[in-house]
């Protein structure tokens, strides 16, 4: 199984032949949650990839996804709306309706394909049919996979449908990247062969998450937490863990970004706790607003625990500006915080472990100012979106002399 390429070779950046020009890629994600961590991986690949003079394009629904069109403008970076159901459709039986979408979806993206070297499939769970027929039917086409859903937390929906899709995805796919070791693990269970994945984690753009957040005067501490506000991203542990310490410690603050299902539970739980002038609930954020408030903060938190984690970018965004990591053992968390290193990795659900890790932080400023150091180094090394878009190049390249 081939990993992530040392310092030494990432300097070497690999040349297409310069009659055949850039390298167009095409990224596509067939789901819609809305905007995700996925979406912002894309976009952030998608910047690195076009400062290092590839031509990248996007292509997914844009429902509820209009911070995709913006910030892609502003990069320069085309994206193509998917078709949805229509009026149509709906008075079709389900199964009719949905057998046009996605027709017409497969047509639109077979004419794009056109434009493109090759397609970047980027799966939630077993995914992007379409893609993959649209891929089939280009032919010369090569089809790079990045998984954003472990197998085990899919295998609920699993169905005849996905497992027709994970078949064509095994034999179509290039190469199949998943972000971290233990993913790549139940890739290897499910028959994918070894020299067919590539770990290659998430990224975060380092030009837009740039700067070092101010150190913390002595008994004061801000958190962030960076996550939509569902069930098991941990926001009713860490308040259960800041009741625990505001006591003591008055100059502690929390700052919340995001929205979501739950978030009237959060804010009722906040004033049940009586957390009102500590925790600061800034709701749905612009992503290119994000740097400046994580720089008015000392530590990154995420202490989840959702079923759909996998390497969550609000840990290695915090990193990038010199936050310290508060994370769980969960997922990929532990692939980006080095536990006693660049932050501190607790158990799932533990509220008095949260309100340990925390206070740490407080009490030995020590350890607060190597963990901050240690962390921006880490992020430097090996998660920025430069080194990661290198990583990529290479694994187009090598699909495309195949």
């Amino acid at each position: 199984m081939s990993t992530m390429i040392s310092p030494a070779l990432e300097a070497s950046r690999p040349e297409r032949d310069a009659r055949l020009g850039p390298v167009r890629v095409l990224h596509y994600m067939g789901t819609n949650f809305g905007m995700t961590g996925v979406e912002t991986f894309i976009l952030q690949l998608c910047a690195a990839q076009k400062r290092a003079g590839l031509v990248p394009s996007i292509v997914m629904d844009l429902t509820n996804r209009r911070d995709v069109q913006v910030i892609a403008a502003d990069h320069g970076i085309a994206v193509h709306d998917l078709p949805t159901r229509n009026a149509h459709d709906d008075r079709l039986p389900r199964k009719l309706g949905t057998a046009l979408l996605r027709a017409r979806r497969i047509r639109a993206l077979h004419q794009l394909l056109k434009g493109s070297d090759v397609l970047h499939v980027q799966a939630v769970g077993i995914s992007c049919l379409d893609g993959f027929v649209a891929a089939a039917m280009s032919r010369a086409r090569p089809v790079i996979v990045t998984h954003h859903g472990t197998l085990s937390w899919f295998a609920p929906q699993r169905d005849l449908l996905a497992d027709v899709t994970f078949w064509i995805e095994k034999r179509l796919a290039s190469q199949i990247v998943v972000p971290y070791a233990a993913a790549a693990a139940e890739m290897a269970a499910e028959g994918i062969a070894e020299h067919q994945t590539r770990i290659i984690p998430f990224c975060v753009d380092e030009q837009l998450f740039s700067g070092l957040a101010s150190t913390p005067a002595p008994g004061e501490l801000t958190l962030v937490t960076v996550a939509r506000m569902v069930d098991g991203k941990g926001h009713i542990e860490l308040l259960a863990a800041l009741a625990k310490l505001s006591p003591r410690y008055p100059k502690i603050r929390a700052v919340f970004i995001g929205d979501g299902p739950i978030r009237r539970k959060i804010e009722a739980e906040i004033e049940r706790l009586g957390l009102r002038s500590v925790v600061d609930c800034k709701g749905k954020i612009d992503h290119r607003d994000v740097p400046a408030l994580m720089l008015g903060a000392h530590v990154v938190v995420l202490p989840s625990y959702e079923t759909g984690e996998m390497f969550p970018l609000c840990l290695l965004e915090g990193m990038a500006l010199g936050l310290p990591a508060i994370g769980t053992h969960w997922s990929g968390i532990p692939d980006i915080i080095e536990d006693g290193k660049t932050g501190i990795l607790i158990a799932p659900r533990d509220e008095n472990g949260l309100a340990d890790a925390i206070e740490r932080f407080l009490a030995e400023p020590g350890f607060y100012a190597l963990a901050r150091a240690n962390a921006m180094a880490r992020v430097q090394s090996r998660f920025t979106a430069t080194l990661v878009a290198k990583t990529y190049s290479e694994s187009y390249l090598a699909a495309l002399k195949r």
